[in-house]
């Protein structure tokens, strides 16, 4: 890893106008990111804190070295085919594990995981991972476990006081998690209001990185290796630059898990790895986008008027 020079950098002015974007970007799109989560699951599982609570947790471990939409439709099909044992009854989930294998073809993991294990076999270690902390649970609840932390890093503390889940779920996933069951505007909400927005703490993707990157709203990027020392030299390493971003998030927004999932989106939706449909001056997708009536898309990207366009910078 090393560091360099961001490129042209944005005045804070322009830093708080464009964090100000992501927070409302990501306060309509956050929401409805998560309905569709757990869209299909049964009503009486949504409005059941503790069933949500481990449900979105097996969601989180899921969704690591995998395609969200997969993992998350993989997740809900587990359910269908267990019902409640996936929360009551872990030990039967484990006896019964072949009925999960059809679930294989779905599930579309990275390929670098591919080469080293079997799709079905990257199924076994997290469903299993899941499985195995349940029953470390015994009998307690993990909403109110987690309910009785005083703040989201309290939160974080304790789900990482389990080696199964310290093994397994990674910084960025726990992040998540957290802000899904804890975020006041989210409607699960296991402090039952006690946690602070400002308090919790960025998930921080390699898309999130990116947007801070380009548009210039953090001053260095860490990235993979020197200019030229390979094909992948200008990736961002998102989990070492969290700290700088979340910096410059806390001195412009009270609510940065917002602000994360909005950059997040727009990282994904306008501002494209391979450059192909940028949307800077005008976007190409605004026939196909899924999100621009949600966000009141003007046609370009909502960013447009202040990034820096330093497109050296990339995700993956």
């Amino acid at each position: 890893m090393t560091r360099s020079p961001v490129g042209r950098e944005a005045p804070s002015t322009e830093i708080h106008s464009m964090i100000h974007v992501l927070e409302r970007v990501g306060r309509v799109l956050e929401p409805v990111d998560l309905k569709s989560t757990v869209a299909g699951l049964p009503d009486e599982l949504v409005g059941n804190k503790e069933e949500i609570s481990r449900f979105l947790l097996l969601s989180a471990i899921l969704d690591q070295q995998a395609e969200s939409p997969t993992a998350r439709k993989t997740a809900i099909q587990i359910h269908a085919i267990f019902g409640d044992d996936l929360f009551y009854a872990p030990r039967t989930v484990m006896l019964n594990f072949q009925k999960l294998v059809p679930l294989k073809t779905d599930y579309k993991i990275s390929p670098a995981i591919g080469r080293v294990l079997p799709r079905f076999g990257w199924i076994v270690l997290r469903v299993g991972a899941f499985l195995i902390y349940e029953m470390t649970l015994d009998n307690r609840k993990l909403s109110e476990e987690l309910g009785r932390c005083e703040t989201p890093r309290d939160a974080l503390g304790f789900l990482y006081s389990s080696p199964v889940l310290e093994s397994i779920l990674r910084d960025k996933a726990v992040k998540m998690y957290i802000s899904w069951v804890g975020h006041p505007d989210l409607g699960i909400d296991v402090s039952d209001g006690r946690w602070r927005k400002a308090d919790f703490e960025m998930p921080v993707d390699g898309h999130v990185g990116k947007i801070f990157s380009r548009t210039g709203m953090v001053k260095e990027i860490t990235h993979e290796a020197k200019k030229g020392k390979s094909a992948r030299w200008n990736i961002i390493s998102a989990s070492q630059m969290r700290p700088f971003i979340q910096t410059v998030v806390n001195e412009n927004s009270g609510d940065c898990t917002m602000v994360d999932h909005g950059a997040f989106r727009l990282g994904i939706n306008c501002c494209p790895d391979n450059l192909q449909g940028m949307a800077c001056d005008s976007c190409p997708r605004t026939g196909t986008c899924m999100i621009k009536d949600e966000i009141d898309c003007p046609g370009v990207c909502l960013l447009s008027d202040s990034c820096k366009r330093n497109i050296t910078w990339r995700a993956y």
